[in-house]
């Protein structure tokens, strides 16, 4: 059995019975602190899910936007491919096959002459013996060689 001094000084074994007694409830503070800790857990998940949708719907939004400016893009092919009908005109686009570049022509349907070309005959030359002296270049180490 324990014992409590009192002020004045005499054991008060009767109040040390008490206190050694006493069931174990919880306080007021514990309970609180237990009930902010589960409260800063749902806060947690919240913020979690909101982050989460708040990704889903900017990928969502960038999607849409992709999808609208490939729409777009077609129309506006569209839109090009009508006008060059009407003038008889022929556009073609493809690959240079020596210099690797992209070529626009535009001709005549009726008579097949070129009306333009972009990029000219002569820049695809320029480009090819660009090219051409670039790789004799990489092999002899040398832009310039000379014999004697």
């Amino acid at each position: 059995m324990s014992e409590l001094i009192s002020p004045t000084g005499f054991t008060n074994l009767v109040g040390a019975e008490l206190v050694s007694n006493k069931p174990d409830k919880p306080h007021n503070k514990d309970v609180q602190t237990k009930q902010n800790s589960e409260i800063q857990v749902e806060q947690k998940q919240v913020e979690k899910s909101l982050t989460e949708a708040q990704v889903e719907k900017q990928s969502a939004a960038k999607e849409l936007d992709d999808a609208e400016e490939q729409k777009a893009i077609e129309k506006v092919a569209s839109k090009l491919q009508e006008f060059v009908n009407l003038i008889d005109k022929q556009l073609e686009f493809r690959v240079d096959d020596d210099s690797g570049r992209h070529v626009v022509t535009v001709s005549d349907k009726l008579s097949g002459d070129i009306i333009r070309q972009i990029p000219s005959e002569e820049v695809l030359r320029l480009a090819r013996n660009l090219s051409d002296l670039a790789d004799v270049a990489n092999s002899s180490g040398k832009i310039i060689t000379t014999e004697v």
